[in-house]
């Protein structure tokens, strides 16, 4: 879309009788910084709009910091706000307490911005007049007649993709209307918004499900694969005595009455207790109980991907605590006492004290401190013997 001889400066967009909205692009001499006497409130994208701190630093709650040449330093907003796209963490909410603000405060002049004054100026212009301009002097019902009032009163280019009309659309809580997006998206523009789900657990749980949906595409494929490398067979409860009688049956990596299943329906794998409940909970991931297969060594060794800063060894991923630290097995095999701390690192209990599993090394049944000088231990628990630069501790039993 052509865009020469476009609008440049600061135009009023609307006026509501009480607050004046004025929009302009940074690149088309625009931007609150170029009005005079600047507004009440500027707002628009982080790196676009412009800040008085940006040219001179000002002690905050100073008056020489407000009486800089051309006014008052305005309030200023600087949103997340990709070009050609939406901003990423700002809902419905926001924009109402936005709306109960600029009452509450007395604003009476607004900036809008962008870098061109286009896409994301216009998306704020369309919001604010919904907002702003008494409902009785709405002459839209959709997010295309908005915008289609937006560019009558300001620039035929406001609102450039389609998530933008979108946006609209779910902020003003109207419907969207026929499509008023004519520009070539970009690869921000089909980023999807949802008010409802934005950056809560919902929407962590609807990633969550997409994945399991992907996983389950492949089941086929993967079961074809898995007859071939002798994946493990179903088990009964059978197959296990009640835990704390007698070591489960099943000559399998079962480390302190644990073992590993996998369930048969994601494929998700974790470590459970071998007891009457291992295979009849519920999978963490899916939720399915199904059933589960209980992965033997032999599976386990042949996908072993993961590397252990700790054994130096490589490791099958269900096997670690994470990537960095040791795995599940042989912690349990030394009877080490194993807990989170309050920043929620793995720690081992050396001594009377808790030790960071990722800053300890071992080699072979000892463990070498990799940063013992941050975390001193008392004598009574640690030997104090030079190795290779560290220092090697020995773990009271």
């Amino acid at each position: 879309m052509n865009k020469q001889g476009c609008h440049e400066g600061n135009p009023l967009v609307f006026d509501t009788g009480k607050i004046k909205v004025y929009a302009g692009g940074t690149n088309r001499k625009g931007g609150w910084h170029k009005m005079k006497p600047v507004p009440d409130l500027a707002m628009g994208p982080i790196g676009v709009i412009q800040s008085a701190r940006m040219i001179d630093i000002l002690p905050v709650g100073w008056k020489s910091s407000s009486s800089i040449i051309g006014g008052n330093t305005p309030t200023v907003i600087e949103i997340d706000w990709p070009d050609y796209s939406i901003p990423s963490n700002l809902g419905s909410s926001w924009w109402k307490a936005l709306i109960q603000d600029i009452k509450d405060n007395n604003i009476k002049t607004i900036s809008t911005q962008c870098m061109g004054g286009h896409g994301r100026t216009g998306v704020q212009l369309a919001i604010l007049a919904h907002l702003l301009i008494p409902k009785k002097q709405h002459t839209w019902t959709t997010a295309a007649e908005l915008i289609t009032w937006v560019r009558d009163n300001f620039c035929n280019h406001a609102v450039e993709a389609k998530s933008q009309q979108t946006y609209v659309a779910d902020i003003c809580g109207i419907p969207v209307g026929e499509s008023v997006i004519a520009v070539t998206q970009t690869q921000w523009s089909n980023f999807d918004y949802n008010d409802e789900s934005l950056l809560t657990d919902d929407e962590l749980k609807a990633e969550e499900i997409l994945m399991i949906k992907e996983e389950k595409k492949s089941k086929s494929r993967r079961k074809a694969n898995d007859r071939k490398n002798g994946k493990p067979k179903k088990h009964t409860l059978d197959d296990f005595t009640p835990f704390g009688k007698e070591v489960p049956k099943i000559n399998t990596p079962i480390e302190k009455g644990w073992t590993i299943i996998e369930c048969s329906d994601c494929y998700h794998q974790q470590w459970r207790k071998a007891n009457a409940h291992t295979f009849t909970t519920p999978c963490g991931i899916c939720d399915c109980d199904n059933g589960f297969l209980q992965v033997d060594q032999e599976f386990l060794n042949g996908n072993k991907t993961k590397y252990c800063l700790v054994t130096n060894d490589m490791y099958h991923q269900i096997e670690m605590y994470d990537e960095n630290v040791s795995y599940v097995g042989e912690a349990m095999r030394r009877e080490m006492n194993i807990r989170r701390d309050k920043n929620g690192y793995e720690t081992i209990k050396i001594g009377n004290r808790y030790i960071p599993v990722h800053l300890l090394k071992t080699i072979g049944d000892e463990i070498v401190s990799m940063k013992s000088p941050a975390y001193k231990q008392s004598r009574s628990a640690i030997q104090g013997i030079e190795f290779t630069g560290q220092r090697k501790i020995n773990m009271e039993k």
